[in-house]
Order: structure tokens, then sequence, then C-alpha cells
């Protein structure tokens, strides 16, 4: 054997070692990815069952809705809350040019759409704290961003003073009001992001604030809080097919 031939061996011999390194590394390196995926998987399987156990189930508040609450929505119709009795009802206050409303509080209320959507029993209310800039055309506009059709969704339009007072009396949130450091149109309404749950006596059972876990960043929670609302809207619906 030449030397050359044996030098031609030894590079062969080591191109494929290194071959067969770098796919053994490859092979290792996928596994422990697969590992510390599944790993993840199980900690924050741990992490929320943790949590709910912690964590206190939502007050049901069960407190009667006694006067109606009459508006336009995004479709031009006059409708009213008493409109859905026999329906649960997802309830909550926005306005179309609010940054906080356009980010969390959007998706939030698109998740539980998600859920809920195909379920007849179930409506969603969103109200505007700007009836004047969010006429009914503006609404229909908000409504195709938001994925939110009538059928199941009503944007609302309601003059602010009657808008203010229910909120305040049947729904118990905090008066919306104007922000004395606005800077822009974004953030030039200060209110309640809270999110309630009217039944299908037109009682209310729930009201929570999924939008400051989530701007917070405090995912675990807001999985288990937004669980507890969804089963207290199938509370509500078990209770109104019994009716």
């Amino acid at each position: 054997m030449t030397d050359k031939t044996k030098i031609i061996m030894i590079y062969a011999g080591v191109a494929v070692l290194s071959v067969s390194l770098l796919v053994l590394f490859n092979f290792v390196g996928k596994q422990n990815k697969v590992a510390a995926a599944v790993s993840d998987i199980e900690n924050r399987q741990n992490r929320e069952a943790l949590i709910e156990l912690v964590v206190s189930p939502l007050t049901v508040l069960n407190h009667q809705i006694s006067k109606d609450l009459k508006g336009v929505n995004q479709d031009g119709e006059t409708v009213s809350l008493f409109d859905l009795k026999g329906k649960a009802v997802v309830f909550a206050q926005f306005y179309s040019r609010c940054n906080m409303c356009l980010g969390h509080n959007k998706i939030i209320m698109q998740e539980l759409h998600e859920e809920l959507k195909d379920n007849p029993g179930v409506h969603f209310v969103t109200v505007t704290l700007d009836p004047d800039f969010d006429t009914p055309e503006k609404l229909k506009e908000s409504a195709k961003v938001w994925n939110a059709e009538s059928k199941s969704w009503w944007m609302l339009n309601v003059p602010k003073d009657e808008l203010t007072k229910f909120c305040r009396e049947q729904l118990w949130y905090i008066d919306y009001k104007d922000n004395a450091k606005k800077t822009s149109a974004s953030d030039a309404i200060t209110h309640d992001m809270g999110i309630a749950v009217i039944d299908a006596d037109s009682k209310l059972q729930a009201k929570v604030n999924l939008f400051e876990l989530l701007a917070n960043d405090q995912k675990d929670l807001y999985e288990v809080k937004k669980s507890q609302l969804l089963e207290v809207i199938e509370l509500s619906l078990k209770n109104a097919n019994k009716n």
C-alpha cells in the first residue's frame, strides 16, 4: 500500500468518524429537546394543578338584575339584555379606540367565545363606553375585527348615563371616567376590565378581571381563572335546562 493510499484511507476514516459523531450528536440533541419539551409540559401541568389547589374558586354572586339595559347593536337593531333571558350572557365593557381592549381583552373575549361559540345557550355582549364615537356603523367595523357576529355576540351602543348607572348598580362595575393623564384617544377612558357572567334568570353569577392576570404575565393563574369562569357558565346552562 502506497503512502498516498494510506493518507486517503486515514482521511476517509476521519470523515466517516466525523459524520458518525455528527449524526450521534444530532440524535442526542433532538432527544434532549424532546425530553425538555416533555418536562416543560409536565412542569406546567404540575404548576396549574398546584395553583388550582390553592386558588379560591370564584365567588358565586347570585345577584338578581332588576333593570333592563337597552341599546343598538352593530346591525342597527334595538335590543336589550332581557331579550337574552334563558341564555347565559358574557358581558364586558370596551371602546373601539382603547389599546387595552384591542390587546389582551380582545384576546380573552375571543378565547372565551371560541370555547362557547357552538352553544346556542350563550350570548356575548360588549358595550362601548364611547357611544358618541362608536356609532352602530363604527361598531360594525369593530365587530369584524373582533369576529363578533350578532347572532352570538352583540356590540352595543347605549347612552352614557344609562350605561354608567346600570353597570354600577346591576353588574357592580366601577364607574368609568376620563383619564386625566391620557396621551391619546387610545387611553382616554379608564374603565373596569372585568368580565361578568349573567345566568338564564338574569342573575349576576360571577365577575372576574382576567385582563389583569394576562397583562402581568400570570399565565398559569389566568388559565385557572378562565376555567373557573367557564365552569360558572356551564353551571348556569345546566340550571337553565332544569327549569
